[in-house]
């Protein structure tokens, strides 16, 4: 049985990742990207890079190799830290915080779309049973 848990858990990620992958390739965008955008959109201000590599599940240096890419784009920037000379910050551009605007908009229909296949009231039960497994092992990964 457990393996069964863990193959079905696997498959339903590799099915919301390839659907997201492919829904956000249309505007040169992954997933992890959308990630960052998501992250800093929501936190409304700029995040060190180590704080947006632990809610990724990032090791530090794939969370500044990702940001490298990201400046690159004109996603996002780096600033100092008003209150900290020796940190860096990361915040969105102009052109990142209007992606945020679109992604907001879009999000409710793909994952209306994504999940149709469940009554509200088993999204509701997925939404707690996820929540309570991720509460229960997210120390794991520290």
């Amino acid at each position: 049985m457990p393996i069964e848990e863990w193959a079905s858990l696997y498959t339903a990620y590799a099915i919301m990742h390839k659907e997201c992958d492919r829904a956000l390739s249309t505007r040169q965008l992954t997933v992890p990207q959308a990630s960052v955008i998501g992250l800093l959109g929501t936190a409304r201000r700029p995040l060190p890079v180590t704080r947006l590599a632990r809610l990724l599940m990032q090791e530090s240096q794939s969370a500044t190799s990702l940001v490298d890419r990201m400046c690159a784009g004109g996603l996002v920037e780096r600033v100092n830290d008003p209150h900290d000379r020796r940190v860096v910050l990361v915040q969105l551009t102009r052109e990142g915080e209007q992606m945020f605007d679109i992604l907001q908009s879009t999000a409710p229909a793909f994952t209306d779309e994504m999940f149709s296949v469940l009554s509200a009231e088993e999204r509701a039960t997925l939404q707690d049973l996820l929540q309570k497994f991720t509460l229960r092992n997210i120390q794991r990964l520290r």
